[in-house]
């Protein structure tokens, strides 16, 4: 299984993921080491404890240096585009002024949420991205307050055709056992699209997909972790359609 990963914080000294150059390589070569093929590069972009508003000069030329740094290294692993953005009531000028970058330059776009935001704000920065044409692809829902209180609330973003990614730490019981519980019963009732690392360095929260890809396989069946962690993150770098997981829950 050739991994892909949608959401790393894998550029160097741009957010609270990889503090340098040489932890962004050593990021690169785990994941590559480890199964991986594609990395989307989603800084984080907008949250008001970071940076603010990403500049995408700044990010291109993170991209550019962390490209070179891997050529150097003899590290095959592909690098795209994206940012992880936090939702503010700014959103929807941002996304006029088109000052954010969606995956691969596709038209899905990986929004975060404070932990603790009320579902009415999240359910109006989701349509900001629709009704500008792109696809929101919802990041770690499984670690919202809201969620965690009514996991219902994906089942209702699902029918709308929002992509649920779930993160690798949440499901394996790494960032708490609300969040876990929740991944899971978003997991056994297919209600997620993706599965990714949301790495922030090479040590605890890194990179690796096997382990969350094995867990998978055997908890609930390998096409599923397949669908979750290669076909589906395909599909969405390709601009296609995603394919449902229904059909595979329960195997």
């Amino acid at each position: 299984m050739a991994l892909i990963d949608l959401h790393c914080h894998i550029l160097p000294g741009l957010d609270d993921g990889a503090g340098s150059l040489e932890t962004a390589v050593d990021m690169a070569l785990m994941a590559w080491r480890d199964g991986t093929d594609v990395i989307a590069a989603t800084a984080h972009c907008c949250r008001p404890d970071q940076q603010g508003v990403l500049s995408k000069r700044l990010y291109a030329g993170k991209l550019q240096q962390l490209h070179g740094a891997l050529q150097e290294a003899g590290c095959p692993l592909r690098l795209v585009t994206g940012m992880e953005i936090f939702a503010t009531p700014e959103l929807p000028e941002l996304l006029s002024r088109k000052q954010v970058i969606s995956l691969a330059s596709t038209r899905y776009m990986l929004l975060e949420f404070y932990f603790d935001e009320r579902p009415e704000f999240m359910e109006e920065s989701l349509r900001a991205l629709t009704d500008r044409g792109y696809t929101p692809v919802v990041a770690h829902p499984e670690r919202y307050d809201a969620v965690q209180r009514r996991p219902e609330l994906v089942a209702e973003w699902f029918r709308r055709g929002y992509i649920i990614q779930l993160n690798k730490g949440t499901i394996l019981g790494r960032l708490g056992a609300g969040a876990r519980r929740t991944a899971w019963w978003l997991l056994r009732r297919g209600l997620a699209h993706v599965v990714a690392s949301d790495a922030h360095s090479a040590d605890r929260r890194n990179p690796s997909l096997a382990h969350v890809r094995d867990t998978l396989g055997r908890e609930l069946s390998w096409e599923y972790a397949e669908l979750l962690l290669e076909e589906n993150p395909r599909r969405i770098l390709e601009d296609g359609e995603i394919t449902p997981p229904e059909e595979f829950v329960g195997k």
